[in-house]
């Protein structure tokens, strides 16, 4: 764990004086800076990390998510604490973390998501209608706004924000939330990691698909998109004093009064 490679959002403020600043502090430590790494610093906030997932995750190199500003539930690292980490994975004192990735296909095209893929209304107060059928069995069709297929890791952003579970990042499963409803029989779903989903669009409504916030396509009338689990996992390195739970509290301000 000697070679790293630096992605950086470069519209972040000051992004490259700390660019400079961490291969500054990279070659103090004995790192060296390289396109063939041993893993990945990803600097900026979590969609950062998940484009950086995207570009790197299947070939099986670990990132380390550092937060230069903001909510950063997945980047970690503050970038005041990354001299100390980087010592930590000198010293071998952290952990690997496989994070499961979510796999989308329709029309030759193929999605790949740490978090979560959306289908959602192309136009703002109207809405769309999907089937949804789950290893071949065909479960029911509903208008909502939209639609979210998402990872455990996924759990805590978009499908969280619209009433869906919590599941711990190492659990194996596939959620799938409905965005806003047109009926209160259609709840959101904690379904096998080995799950498969097939979603059509119907007649009424247009839709959008976006990956992980970032990657998008255009979906239309009859279109039938297909999800399952990815065949690869994308492996976060974390320090050994960041556990999920403490995230949590800190970060989404989950739990109940200390003192009642």
């Amino acid at each position: 764990m000697k070679k790293v490679k630096i992605v950086i959002n470069k519209r972040k403020p000051r992004a490259q004086e700390t660019l400079e600043v961490t291969r500054q502090l990279l070659t103090q430590n004995g790192f060296t800076i390289s396109e063939r790494p041993d893993f990945i610093i990803a600097m900026g906030g979590d969609g950062t990390l998940l484009t950086t997932a995207n570009i790197y995750g299947k070939k099986g190199i670990p990132i380390l998510g550092v937060n230069l500003g903001g909510l950063g539930f997945l980047t970690d690292v503050m970038f005041d604490e990354l001299e100390d980490t980087l010592l930590e994975i000198r010293s071998k004192k952290f952990r690997f973390e496989k994070r499961m990735v979510l796999k989308a296909r329709f029309n030759k095209t193929t999605f790949f998501a740490l978090n979560d893929i959306t289908m959602s209304t192309r136009v703002p107060g109207r809405v769309v209608e999907f089937s949804a059928v789950i290893n071949n069995e065909y479960i029911c069709r509903f208008i909502a706004d939209g639609v979210i297929v998402a990872t455990p890791t996924g759990s805590t952003a978009y499908s969280l924000a619209t009433g869906g579970p919590i599941l711990l990042p190492s659990a194996e499963a596939i959620i799938l939330t409905p965005i806003a409803p047109h009926t209160l029989s259609v709840r959101p779903l904690v379904l096998p990691a080995e799950s498969k989903i097939e979603i059509e669009v119907g007649k009424k409504g247009k839709a959008v698909l976006v990956a992980d916030g970032q990657r998008s396509t255009l979906i239309k009338t009859g279109h039938v998109i297909k999800f399952e689990r990815a065949h690869y996992y994308v492996k976060l390195i974390k320090p050994l004093h960041v556990t999920f739970f403490h995230t949590l509290r800190e970060k989404m301000k989950w739990g109940g009064r200390e003192h009642a």
